[in-house]
């Protein structure tokens, strides 16, 4: 079963949604350009562009805004929180030639883990793997000037599913892998560990930030939700399908067991109607592993061994750093 099926099986016993039509989209569609002709008109791309403006907005409020995720006393911003984790990466890369390698990239956060970590090591090679073409510019302007060297800049278009470790063997003593945006969530933890498998190898780190479900922090992880950028997001992914959204998605988290293992996943639903049907379009499913299941989840599907670890002061976010283990 895929994500989507476990879902949409747990929301069908709800009696709110038992009886209503419920349709899902998958990942690879809402976000790859690469299907579509290359020389198609240039709204072929409109949304795509949209949705990953979407997404570098949130990250540059992630960064930008005061106190986001801070405890009562202010501490432990999502901002000071990155600046501690650029820390830990830049000492892990001291004095080494280092190939930055992101998946589904976003400009904002790496570039402030990249701007400390080019000050330590001896050079840095940054690798972006995205079925969203459109990511490219923004990528280049954004990491180009920091990694500077010829070659040290480079865009793979491609489902990182596809690519395996011989494709990012260079000369390398240390690889950073990067799952950032709570990408993690969007894949069932076997699928992350069949991933990083296919992706690591000799000195390999995985980078992971995760919206993590704790007691007493739903209210928190639903308020993300609220947030107008994925507001807009899941309008946007509606008229990327072919639908007509009406008013605003509806955000909840789902208890499902998934491989004997109780995890909680939010939910967008947005109303919609196509033709003269109505009911939700699943917009985005999102995991959020307790902190003790990020960590467990990293040794028993992925072959890692954690590392470090960095936490918001809410609790509500956290960065995993694990090495894998040959």
């Amino acid at each position: 079963m895929s994500l989507n099926d476990f879902v949409v099986d747990a929301l069908v016993r709800n009696p709110a949604y038992q009886h209503a039509r419920l349709w899902t989209v998958e990942n690879h569609e809402k976000y790859s350009t690469l299907a579509q002709p290359e020389l198609g008109p240039e709204s072929d791309h409109r949304f795509n562009h949209e949705i990953f403006l979407l997404m570098r907005a949130l990250n540059e409020q992630g960064v930008g805004q005061s106190g986001l995720c801070a405890d009562a006393e202010g501490q432990g911003a999502l901002k000071a929180v990155i600046g501690d984790v650029a820390e830990r990466l830049a000492a892990l890369s001291s004095g080494r030639r280092v190939h930055y390698v992101e998946l589904g990239p976003e400009p904002i956060k790496s570039a402030c883990l990249l701007k400390r970590m080019v000050e330590t090591s001896s050079s840095i090679r940054y690798t972006a793997i995205d079925i969203n073409q459109t990511s490219e510019a923004a990528m280049s302007d954004a990491v180009g000037p920091i990694v500077r060297e010829d070659g040290s800049f480079n865009y793979i278009a491609a489902d990182y599913r596809t690519v395996t470790h011989e494709d990012l063997r260079h000369d390398q003593e240390l690889t950073l892998i990067t799952l950032l945006g709570f990408q993690e969530g969007n894949e069932l933890p076997v699928s992350t560990g069949r991933l990083i498998r296919s992706l690591a190898g000799n000195t390999t780190y995985i980078l992971s930030e995760m919206q993590v479900y704790d007691e007493g922090l739903e209210s928190t992880i639903l308020k993300f939700y609220a947030n107008p950028c994925m507001l807009q997001f899941s309008q946007m992914v509606a008229l990327q399908q072919g639908f007509i959204p009406s008013g605003e998605h509806e955000a909840m988290l789902v208890p499902l067991r998934i491989q004997d293992e109780p995890i909680h996943v939010a939910v967008t639903l947005q109303p919609v109607q196509r033709l003269q049907q109505r009911g939700y379009l699943l917009t985005n499913i999102c995991l959020k592993y307790t902190p003790e299941q990020f960590h467990r989840i990293r040794a028993r599907h992925c072959n890692c061994s954690v590392v470090d670890e960095f936490a918001s002061g809410d609790g509500s976010v956290r960065y995993q750093i694990a090495k894998y283990l040959q």
